[in-house]
């Protein structure tokens, strides 16, 4: 009879036999959504004063002037979602946030930091979903090109990157409606059309043809069609059985 912890040894190696891909949430791909905001606070003739760019997975889809309500360069996945109530949402989300951030920006002020030309305010806001399922969501705020802060959605946390901004820092930690407001916009609305958007890219990708089929029967192969975490238990129940 064997004892617990052989058992436990033998799990342990079952454990090692798996291949490193495989994770309990059927391999699921890491996807990431962001918007880079450009905000200039005094605009040139002609010159927009708010711009946006969308990317999904590192891959544009969206262009889009933000204080006109126009949309300047769309892909295919604008086409697909153009007439969903998820893309207007977020168009609107798009010229709220750039709205604020335009008050905001009249209101910055960093020392020993003297921009050139017109005070431009860049705002990246992030999320991201990993293959393990964990979400992350983040801003980061820059002037003219110099980053000064960033913002960590999840744990509501300012980090002082530029020493001049430790007084915007703690000009916008005390301002709770900001920081609410940018955690739900980043945290909530980012991270559901992140799953809208992205499985929506999913089945744009380009499939592979399917092969010509052959007169010989091909053997089903066990790991396509057995989960391995499935396997995992099975394998540990029949252990059970025979040692315990």
């Amino acid at each position: 009879m064997a004892t617990t912890a052989s058992v436990a040894f033998r799990l342990y190696l079952l454990l090692l036999l798996l291949p490193s891909g495989w994770s309990p949430a059927g391999w699921a791909d890491a996807h990431s959504l962001s918007y880079n905001f450009t905000i200039t606070h005094l605009p040139r003739s002609g010159q927009r004063w708010c711009e946006v760019q969308g990317q999904v997975d590192q891959k544009n889809f969206l262009s889009y002037d933000c204080g006109t309500d126009k949309v300047l360069a769309g892909g295919r996945l604008e086409e697909q979602l153009n007439a969903t109530d998820a893309w207007e949402r977020q168009l609107k989300m798009l010229r709220e946030v750039g709205r604020r951030l335009r008050l905001e920006l009249a209101g910055i002020e960093l020392e020993d930091f003297t921009p050139s030309g017109p005070v431009t305010l860049q705002a990246r806001m992030s999320c991201e979903c990993e293959a393990d399922g964990h979400r992350n969501a983040s801003w980061e705020f820059s002037v003219n090109g110099q980053k000064f802060l960033l913002f960590d959605s999840n744990n509501r946390k300012w980090t002082v990157v530029l020493a001049g901004a430790r007084q915007m820092k703690q000009k916008w930690e005390e301002d709770r409606k900001l920081t609410q407001h940018l955690e739900k916009l980043s945290v909530g609305d980012c991270g559901s059309w992140l799953q809208d958007f992205s499985m929506c890219r999913e089945r744009q990708e380009p499939t592979a043809p399917p092969s010509e089929p052959t007169d010989t029967a091909q053997p089903i192969s066990v790991a396509t069609t057995v989960s391995p975490w499935g396997l995992l238990i099975l394998l540990s129940f029949i252990l059970y059985v025979i040692y315990i």
